[in-house]
């Protein structure tokens, strides 16, 4: 009889861990609403130009792909000569 006592004051533990967790993070993220010291509609720009900035860097990084480029310089390449035939989409 001690073990099922026992395991009953376990659960009760654990649901008072996760009910003061769950009362944390709500009052965590209210305290952080009124403290933030920007508006939303600026932060979310922030963010976005950070990520464009790191977007950036990344593409920077990333070696460029000679088998693509060589492909979109032959495709460029074949559109000049058909405009040059006056061979476009219409005919």
């Amino acid at each position: 009889m001690t073990n099922e006592s026992d395991r009953g004051e376990n659960l009760l533990d654990l649901g008072a861990v996760v009910g003061g967790f769950i009362v944390g993070l709500l009052v965590g993220g209210i305290m952080a609403l009124f403290k933030a010291p920007q508006s939303g509609r600026k932060t979310r720009r922030q963010i976005e130009e950070t990520g464009d900035q790191l977007l950036s860097k990344i593409e920077a990084a990333i070696p460029p792909d000679p088998i693509a480029e060589g492909l979109a310089e032959g495709k460029a390449a074949a559109r000049r000569r058909q405009a040059e035939l006056g061979l476009g989409k219409g005919h």
